[in-house]
């Protein structure tokens, strides 16, 4: 009898082991096996897309190889030039085509260690995909290195962090001229001991400014400009991402002059939207 028990045992022990192994290759319903897809086929380059993007951002352009859509959930940027801010949520399908498709992805900090002159470190981009299986992704893309698109950025950057350091920059009261247009004054004033000038500003897609001569004061410099409306097709105005995307270049020590954003007070802009309105209805 306990050779019989022991022959029993084993069977039941066989058949078990027999129906775990043909349960883990059987698919959820136990007609298929189940299988994970392989990863997508794709790549990435780093863009400038000025009309549609903010400062401290980079389109991740991505270009699907494969044959079915994807749908890219997130985006990370790994790079030493900027400070990491992980993960960034995306919703975004990106079709079986030659064309890419861009994601506007937010860059940190950047690092400048030779100032003004800092280039860009090699970099990449990791990508949060789900494929049609529902099954995701980690796919990391090397970007080109060098790439002219990060080191832009990053000489941008760089040359903003130097003036922000250096001066304060600002837009004064804007006040009606005679003939419709828009007068400010443009004061930069210096933080240290650095010797400053403004060597250009220029306007926007909907406004043109005219800036006059920089002259000294009070240690730093200013500069008269005149605002006027140079788009008024419901279009463009409609459309335009950075209507106030307005730019001053900067000269610190005599050195070569960098671009900055100009910052424009709420006031400023209920100014020039109410100048917009006059000029355009002018010209109707």
């Amino acid at each position: 009898m306990r050779w019989v028990r022991i022959v029993i045992v084993g069977v039941f022990v066989l058949v078990a082991g027999s129906a775990a192994l043909a349960g883990s290759l059987a698919g959820p319903r136990g007609d298929a096996p189940a299988f994970t897809s392989d990863p997508p086929e794709l790549t990435a380059t780093a863009e400038l897309r000025r009309m549609f993007m903010k400062p401290g951002q980079v389109a991740i352009a991505v270009t699907n190889h494969g044959d079915a859509p994807v749908r890219v959930t997130g985006v990370e940027l790994l790079t030493d030039s900027f400070a990491p801010l992980g993960v960034q949520e995306f919703d975004t399908e990106v079709p079986p085509s030659t064309n890419a498709r861009d994601l506007i992805t937010k860059f940190g900090e950047a690092t400048c260690p030779d100032g003004t002159a800092s280039k860009a470190d090699p970099a990449a981009v990791v990508l949060h995909v789900a494929t049609e299986d529902q099954a995701v992704h980690l796919v990391e893309l090397e970007l080109s290195y060098p790439n002219g698109t990060l080191d832009r950025l990053v000489r941008e950057a760089c040359a903003a962090q130097a003036v922000a350091e250096s001066a304060r920059i600002e837009l004064g009261e804007l006040t009606a001229a005679a003939d419709g247009t828009l007068e400010g004054r443009l004061s930069v004033t210096p933080l240290g001991e650095a010797a400053l000038d403004v060597t250009d500003v220029r306007g926007s897609v909907l406004f043109e400014v005219l800036a006059g001569e920089s002259v000294p004061e009070g240690g730093g410099v200013t500069v008269t400009l005149l605002f006027d409306v140079v788009r008024c097709d419901g279009h463009a105005v409609g459309d335009a991402k950075h209507p106030f995307g307005f730019t001053v270049w900067v000269a610190i020590d005599g050195g070569e002059p960098v671009a900055v954003p100009l910052n424009v007070a709420d006031d400023r802009r209920e100014a020039l939207w109410s100048m917009l309105d006059v000029r355009c209805g002018e010209r109707e």
